[in-house]
């Protein structure tokens, strides 16, 4: 039920509001959704954007991955894959420290 944001260079990063239709996010099918989508741009203008034009350069959805500890699972796979999953709804927060994590473990591979 939580919008999040973060600047990304002259750039804002914008996502959440899962909780206005929380039967249509539970799924395992990619694909946008209109209601949040306008809620999330609705944000953006009267909260965060108030004195500027913008438009959206980029957007996409995505699927929350939990796990029995609730924490990130950052590991190389007996097949040789890279995995980091499972963030806990916590992707944008916890994306980047996650994704120095993966590279560390690449370059020790």
């Amino acid at each position: 039920g939580y919008v999040y944001f973060r600047n990304v260079g002259e750039r804002v990063l914008i996502g959440g509001g899962r909780n206005l239709d929380t039967e249509g996010e539970t799924t395992t099918d990619f694909g946008s959704n209109n209601n949040i989508e306008k809620y999330l741009l609705n944000i953006l203008s009267t909260h965060i954007l108030t004195d500027c034009d913008f438009e959206i350069e980029y957007q996409w959805s995505g699927i929350m991955g939990f796990n029995k500890s609730k924490l990130p699972r950052v590991e190389r796979l007996p097949t040789g894959i890279h995995v980091a999953i499972g963030l806990g709804g916590m992707g944008v927060a916890l994306g980047s420290l996650v994704g120095r994590q993966v590279a560390d473990l690449l370059l020790q591979s």
